[in-house]
């Protein structure tokens, strides 16, 4: 038996213990992995604070965490070998536990003489920014507008600049963020909401330069995503890149039809290929990437952590849990 946290209702972890679960005889395309760390992502928080409306409570134990690094114990893949630390994402997203299961192909080994392995699950949220900024091919020289600078915003804002972008811009109403996107290579930012910058170009039209490209990454609302397609020139591409809760968008059309807009969706990378990439590219800009995983907590301390990062609190940028410590 081991260790597990699930969600019973919404907003309120559980600690349960469940057997442990195995490969089975047939599977060639599995790890077991005993959790290190575990990374909350934004799309993780809907589920516990129960904003989906098709999902019933309580969630199966371990969910709703997916960015997480541990070491091997067991595998039947010839790719892993047992003792190799490796970032894994956890099938059904049932992270939170002692020990999960994942697929060979949604798993990369990390060094083993890698010291800080909990700001290692930054891999994953970077391998899923990676692929949306390559879909657009070429950005060198274009301008870059961020709507939203949480963890995936402000690796959205890093990667563009990276990626050759004439320049980069980041809208958030946090002060903090936007200092942060600031380090990470903005241009400039506007600690405002997105739909108050859509009120000050339509006041002020000659003093906003339209984007070339302006990326959705708030998600979880319907708003943003038209602000998104009043900010972007003509002829510009609004990237949905925000996780969504709803079905259906009241999407502004005429909007969208007049400038002559591309909308591309972005989602779940071929993670072989990207998670590969992803690593090579932390591994390369470590000490600038790292800095995200902040802060640290026990996993005991999962509910506080979640409604910390529901809250967007002071200091919290991408929390990750220490899944040692029960």
């Amino acid at each position: 038996m081991m260790k597990a946290l699930q969600v019973v209702r919404p907003g309120v972890f559980e600690t349960t213990r469940i057997p442990v679960p195995r490969i089975s005889v047939e599977d060639k395309d599995s790890v077991l992995v005993r959790t290190g760390w575990g990374a909350l992502c934004g799309s993780d928080i809907a589920f516990f604070a129960g904003n989906k409306r098709y999902r019933t409570y309580p969630l199966e134990p371990g969910a709703p965490i997916h960015e997480c690094v541990g070491e091997v114990i067991e595998s039947a893949s010839d790719r892993f070998r047992p003792g190799e630390k490796v970032l894994a994402i956890p099938d059904g997203n049932k992270g939170l536990a002692e020990i999960y299961l994942a697929r060979a192909s949604k798993a990369v080994t990390l060094p083993e003489e890698m010291e800080d392995l909990g700001a290692a699950c930054v891999i994953q949220p970077l391998s899923t920014v990676m692929n949306a900024i390559d879909r657009l091919g070429d950005i060198g020289g274009k301008s870059v507008a961020v709507v939203g600078l949480g963890p995936m915003g402000l690796l959205l804002c890093w990667y563009a600049k990276y990626k050759g972008a004439g320049s980069v811009a980041g809208i958030d109403p946090s002060p903090e963020r936007c200092r942060t996107a600031g380090r990470l290579g903005a241009a400039w930012t506007a600690s405002r909401r997105s739909i108050e910058v859509v009120h000050a170009a339509r006041r002020a039209p000659e003093e906003w330069n339209p984007p070339d490209i302006c990326i959705e990454a708030v998600g979880h609302q319907t708003a943003t995503v038209n602000d998104c397609l009043e900010l972007v020139r003509k002829y510009g591409t609004v990237v949905a890149f925000g996780v969504p809760d709803q079905t259906v968008y009241a999407l502004e059309y005429e909007n969208f039809f007049r400038k002559n807009a591309l909308l591309l969706a972005t989602v779940t990378p071929d993670w072989a290929e990207y998670l590969t990439k992803a690593r090579d590219l932390y591994l390369e800009n470590m000490k600038v990437l790292s800095s995200l995983a902040t802060p640290r907590m026990p996993v005991r301390e999962a509910e506080k952590a979640f409604d910390m990062y529901e809250r967007h609190g002071e200091g919290v940028v991408k929390t990750v849990l220490d899944m040692s410590v029960w």
